[in-house]
């Protein structure tokens, strides 16, 4: 039965133009690569120096609050990762963290970002520059002034949730929305959407989803991230992943057909299911090109790994025997180190598909 993670996915965040699920441990690394990719989508939007700049400061304050507030022992015992989610989604950009809080913080917590919610520009002015003069640094670094800059910077309110998890811990979800235009009055993406991704994430065993642009521009940091997640495996697996890696990404940039603004638009997700990592790829295709990369792929699927190998050299030394499949050599190292083959599914019956493919390596 093919996976249908990607598509469940894709249909969720098909009004995104950017949309970046991250769940993990977290160090600077991570937060280097996000954005990374937060940059590579900006250098093709027409947004302001100035927002690009005041999304940087969101992300890394962002970021710092899931040092600052979770847990000192941030640790693998925990039943799921740590979230850092980046939608551009309807004319904002939302970022969203979720971490681990100790419960006996809370109340703290909650009190600071109630106080900053409930004032008005002018009082929360006055507020920063008050607990700013009087220095008022807490242990956990700073009397929620990382808060009141947020607000200051957004002019929104801080969206925010704790989930309980047992009688010492809970889950904190933490919400910033900044408009591409301060007149626009829409109702903000609820934070519930956030706890709806990361659930189906976990569910499904990803830890790293991507929606957007992924022209070849756009990949490196995506590659940059997934190669850190692999670190740990021997070289050799390392390899392997990172070769179907790149088809798959590269798959999007070759075959993904053009939005009406000219975006290479596809979703890209990474899991690992307790023994195998899981490597999935879903975008647009022209009807007729879906048909042929289908055959293509059942006849890569129907060989065994001797006769892959052999298929691989004649490529090599040949070329493909059909001039229209323009897949290099990727698919059938795909083909060779995914344990199951290919799993693919192609859906619609519009003249553009949806289609998905699945490798465990």
């Amino acid at each position: 039965m093919s996976d249908t993670t990607n598509n469940t996915l894709f249909q969720e965040l098909c009004d995104d133009d950017l949309s970046f699920v991250y769940l993990g441990k977290f160090d600077n690394t991570v937060l280097g690569f996000a954005t990374e990719i937060l940059k590579s989508h900006m250098a093709q939007s027409d947004d302001s120096e100035g927002k690009k700049n005041k999304l940087s400061f969101l992300m890394i304050e962002s970021f710092q609050n899931i040092l600052r507030y979770g847990l000192a022992g941030r640790a693998a015992e925990m039943t799921s990762g740590e979230a850092f989610i980046v939608r551009k989604h309807r004319g904002s950009y939302y970022i969203t963290t979720g971490n681990y809080v100790e419960n006996v913080n809370i109340g703290p917590m909650r009190e600071k970002l109630e106080r900053v919610n409930s004032v008005t520009p002018e009082e929360l002015k006055k507020l920063f520059m008050m607990t700013l003069q009087n220095k008022k640094i807490s242990k956990q670094g700073g009397a929620g002034l990382g808060f009141m800059e947020m607000v200051r910077k957004t002019k929104e309110k801080l969206d925010f949730d704790f989930v309980e998890i047992d009688d010492d811990r809970s889950f904190f979800y933490f919400q910033l929305r900044l408009k591409d235009n301060p007149e626009d009055s829409s109702p903000a993406l609820p934070i519930q959407n956030a706890k709806n991704l990361k659930s189906l994430m976990e569910q499904n065993k990803r830890f790293i989803a991507m929606k957007g642009d992924l022209r070849q521009s756009a990949i490196n940091p995506i590659l940059s991230m997934a190669e850190n997640n692999i670190s740990t495996e021997s070289m050799r697996t390392q390899r392997n992943v990172y070769h179907v890696l790149v088809e798959m990404l590269q798959n999007i940039a070759r075959h993904a057909s053009l939005t009406d603004d000219g975006r290479r638009e596809g979703l890209f997700t990474m899991g690992f299911d307790g023994e195998r990592f899981v490597v999935s790829a879903t975008n647009g295709i022209e009807s007729q090109s879906a048909q042929k990369l289908a055959a293509y792929i059942d006849s890569l699927n129907s060989k065994s790994n001797e006769e892959l190998a052999e298929y691989y050299k004649h490529v090599l030394r040949e070329g493909h025997d059909d001039a229209d499949i323009d897949s290099g050599l990727g698919l059938i190292d795909v083909a060779r180190e995914s344990v199951d083959r290919i799993d693919y599914s192609i859906e619609g019956d519009q003249q553009v598909k949806l289609l998905t493919m699945t490798a465990k390596v």
